[in-house]
């Protein structure tokens, strides 16, 4: 799924771009106003003098100057104020704002003309009305456009929360669900055996098998509980890793070593590639091992008998051990699509049966839980994409750790 931006970002891109394409049509419309709109102005006060009006802005200054001249004319009469002072004042506000050239006395015929024909000053408001719509208009639709466009993206991404969790929840049911089948079912295997025991109807020399079969399941159930404890701590509040510098190729080998029998006894071969030279990261060894161990006990219990796992260690760098992968592949069949996006789901397996599974489902759950802390990342490969990887032809999967 693609990565969304934050919707401080989203509103601050999409509002900056509005004001971008909203100045385009500003200066688009602007050069119209002042080429066709306020010309046909000055042609209809007959006076062909060569005078121009200093664009919208100057036009604006006359219709002001205008409109102030008529008001103070009215008013200021009533207290016995002479207006030719203001009258005075205010022309030459015009004539210096709303003009351009330096022939004020045609300016001034311009403004006169305006200012005694009703009929100018009537084309001179519906001009400046129209001129004020036609340089709004672009900032009003924009405006619109850009608020229904947050508005959209706004529910579009509670809609995404709330599907959020949903599926959240959905998966908390789920895993509460998993682990009461994980549990309930080696518990009623153990209660039947017991139960059978307890009664006596089990012949004597059957007992060592009751008994066998009552601590593998008494096995599991501990392990459903270790697994689900450790993966509720890693997301409890105050649980840290404890990074240090440690060689990653000898933590490598020894989780190779240690599960050197397991591979044996599962029939498997185990290939190892690993530099014989030092690569220090900065890592909690601890932990890191549960990681790399969990991988490889993972490709022994879900693949076939014979199956050839590869273990190794590449740094692309001699000195930089920022780029180091480790990896973990197989010769066995390639993980259906439809169950690769999930594998790393709590509780889920690949079995049709949860009661004949090998696994917990949290174990790489928990492993990339840890990458992710550790600032790692934790993924499968398969083929084709695996052959950039030059693990083998033979090789069909991997799970590749990456420090970079």
């Amino acid at each position: 799924m693609e990565k969304k931006h934050s919707l401080r970002t989203y509103v601050l891109t999409r509002f900056f771009f509005f004001i971008l394409i909203v100045s385009a049509i500003e200066y688009v419309f602007g050069g119209l106003i002042n080429g066709i709109i306020i010309p046909a102005i000055i042609n209809t006060t007959k006076q062909d003098l060569g005078i121009h009006i200093n664009g919208s802005d100057g036009l604006f200054s006359i219709a002001f100057v205008l409109a102030a001249t008529w008001v103070m004319n009215k008013i200021l009469p009533i207290f016995k104020v002479s207006p030719v002072a203001i009258n005075a004042l205010l022309e030459r506000l015009a004539l210096k704002n709303g003009f351009s050239g330096n022939d004020l006395e045609a300016a001034r015929e311009v403004l006169t003309a305006f200012s005694e024909d009703p009929k100018l000053k009537v084309k001179l408001v519906l001009a400046v009305l129209v001129i004020a719509v036609v340089l709004m208009l672009p900032y009003i639709v924009g405006g619109i456009i850009f608020s229904v466009s947050v508005a959209r993206e706004i529910r579009i991404r509670e809609k995404e929360k709330e599907d959020a969790r949903i599926k959240e929840e959905k998966r908390r049911y789920l895993m509460i669900s998993n682990i009461v089948h994980d549990l309930k079912t080696p518990m009623t295997t153990v209660h039947g055996y017991a139960q059978a025991l307890n009664d006596g109807v089990v012949p004597k020399e059957k007992q060592p098998e009751y008994l066998q079969a009552i601590m593998a399941k008494s096995d599991r159930m501990n392990d459903v509980v270790v697994m689900l404890l450790d993966y509720v701590k890693l997301d409890s509040e105050g649980f840290t890793i404890k990074p240090e510098k440690i060689d990653v190729c000898e933590l490598v080998r020894s989780c190779c070593a240690f599960s050197y029998t397991d591979i044996e006894t599962a029939g498997d071969e185990i290939e190892i590639d690993i530099p014989e030279r030092v690569i220090n990261i900065n890592a909690d060894s601890k932990q890191l091992t549960r990681v790399v161990t969990n991988l490889i006990t993972n490709a022994i219990r879900h693949t076939d008998t014979g199956t050839t796992i590869k273990v190794s260690v590449t740094s692309e760098s001699e000195t930089n051990a920022m780029d180091v992968k480790i990896i973990v592949a197989d010769t066995d069949k390639a993980i259906e699509e439809k169950l690769a996006g999930q594998i790393f789901e709590p509780f889920f397996t690949s079995d049709e049966s949860r009661a004949t599974s090998s696994g917990t489902g949290l174990g790489l759950p928990l492993s990339r839980r840890i990458c992710e802390m550790h600032g790692y990342k934790l993924k499968l490969v398969q083929k084709p994409e695996l052959l950039r990887y030059q693990l083998g032809e033979e090789y069909q999967k991997a799970f590749v750790i990456t420090t970079d």
